[in-house]
Order: structure tokens, then sequence, then C-alpha cells
């Protein structure tokens, strides 16, 4: 019996992996909760989100019990590839990657057997030890595409014309712009592996509550 439960939920999350939607700086997905109302997928979503926000009364900006939609803004901190570290690979200063602020906006909305979850993004910044701010030199996309990261490798050629980088070799300069499409796709990888796995969190929550209905 616990190995076709087991294959059952394994079977559930597979198949609401195929509903999933991107645009832009937007990741969405469907989930199937069978045989529950929209009222008690949105009570048990509550509870997840209860579960996993420390305060959720802080994160949580709007809630409507009628509509069964709830609004959420909270950070996410998302590890970006330094290109800097790829041009310097001796520093020892710079690490591998920065872990980049992110604000985002959290919509759900619950209907009779399922619910869907959308994750919108705000542009990364990110702060060092003297409170500098830096913003990503891209946008928090997760689907950028072949002629866009041609501007943004000519953004990086601009940036290594400055007076800045007299000092750096051509060598190093080069090996910063072509990085860029590495640095990008790992990028928007990193995005929808933190949201897909924060969905399947929430989803996991939901499925957990519900079978423990019976205790």
């Amino acid at each position: 019996m616990e190995k076709i439960k087991f294959y059952l939920l394994l079977a559930l999350i597979s198949t609401s992996l195929f509903s999933q939607k991107i645009e832009g700086n937007k990741i969405s997905e469907v989930y199937e909760v069978r045989g529950a109302d929209a009222k008690l997928i949105f009570s048990k979503l509550n509870y997840a989100i209860a579960l996993i926000y420390q305060d959720a009364d802080d994160v949580i900006k709007f809630k409507d019990d009628q509509s069964k939609r709830m609004v959420i803004k909270a950070l996410a901190l998302v590890p970006v590839l330094d290109a800097y570290k790829l041009m310097n690979p001796n520093n020892s200063e710079l690490t591998d990657y920065i872990d980049y602020s992110h604000n985002y906006t959290l919509i759900i909305e619950a209907r009779d057997e399922k619910y869907r979850i959308q994750m919108i993004y705000d542009d990364g910044k990110y702060s060092d030890s003297q409170l500098t701010e830096y913003k990503l030199p891209f946008s928090a996309k997760m689907d950028f595409k072949t002629d866009e990261l041609e501007k943004i490798m000519d953004k990086a050629r601009i940036e290594m014309d400055q007076d800045f980088y007299d000092m750096t070799s051509k060598k190093k300069k080069e090996i910063y712009i072509l990085s860029q499409p590495k640095v990008v796709r790992k990028y928007q990888e990193t995005l929808k592996d933190y949201s897909t796995l924060f969905f399947q969190s929430i989803y996991k929550k939901v499925l957990d509550d519900i079978k423990s209905e019976d205790w």
C-alpha cells in the first residue's frame, strides 16, 4: 500500500510539470488535487504558506476566501555565476557565485481539484560590504533568446572598453565577454529550478496535510 501511495504521489508531481508555463520573468504551474474542492485546497494552501514562511502575515499582501486568491510578496536569494571570477580564476577574493536579491510576487488561485501558482521575479540586486548596490546586467528572465544574448555580449564589450579596464589584458576581456551566455543560461535555469522546487514544496505540504485528515 505504501508503494502505491509513493508511486501515486510521484505520478501527480510528474504530470503537474507538463503544465509549467514561462514568459519572461513569470513562471506558473497548475497542480491537481483530485477529490478536493476549492475551499479545502485554499485552506490547505494557507496552512502550507504558514509553514513555509517565518512571518506569513508579513508576506501575504492579499487574501480573499471568496475568490480563493492570494498574493504574496517576499525575497529570494539567487546564486549567479560571477563573470569576474571566470575572468580572474586565481583571485581568491572572488567567489564562483554571488547571491543576488530578487523580490518576487507569488499569485495563488484555487479551484475545484486544482490550483495555479505563479511567481514573478523582480530584477536582481547585490550589495557589497560597503553597502554599494549593484544590479545584474540582465533582467530576471527565464527564456532569453539568441538575439538577446548577443545584446548582452555587446553590453559586456562596451563595459570592457571603459578606462577602468585599461590594464586588463585582451585575453581576460575576451573571457568576460564570451562568458556572458554561460552566465545567463545558468542564471535562467537557476530561476526556474528555484521556482519549481518552491512550488513542489508547497504542493507536497498540501498533499501531506490532506492525507493527514484521517488521523
